[in-house]
């Protein structure tokens, strides 16, 4: 079955593939290796069709408005959001993917990080499902 996956990925136009389990600095090795092979002209890695984040200078654009610089934490969150659209993630899954192992998260962090971005970027962007989290659209 993983021979055929995996042939499947280069008829199908994979660069390169990661096996699991994987070590995250392999994984980033890698991605930085296809960007010099690309020539070194990335695009942007995350985007839903609305809104477009650029990891190498964590710069968020949604059209219509100008490019917003984030923060640290502003970025991680956006990213959680955008690695999968349409996926609702609630505040502790958000909370694992901003904050490091140990590290102290204030009751409301994850609401002011949304509420910062939402100002950045517009009240649409990120959406509130009641009672379980928060999510970005999937793309058209």
């Amino acid at each position: 079955m993983r021979s055929t996956t995996v042939s499947t990925g280069w008829t199908g136009g994979a660069d390169d593939y990661v096996v699991k389990p994987f070590e995250m600095a392999e994984l980033l090795a890698r991605m930085r290796a296809v960007l010099r092979r690309k020539g070194g002209v990335a695009v942007a890695a995350f985007t839903n069709g609305v809104v477009s984040l650029d990891p190498s200078t964590k710069v968020a654009t949604v059209a219509g408005l100008a490019p917003a610089q984030l923060s640290g934490r502003e970025f991680a969150l956006l990213q959680a959001l955008l690695v999968r659209p349409g996926a609702i993630l609630s505040r502790g899954e958000l909370e694992d993917r901003i904050y490091g192992w140990g590290e102290e998260v204030e009751s409301n962090a994850v609401e002011f990080l949304i509420h910062a971005l939402r100002r950045k970027l517009g009240s649409a962007v990120i959406k509130n499902v009641r009672g379980l989290g928060w999510m970005v659209s999937k793309p058209l």
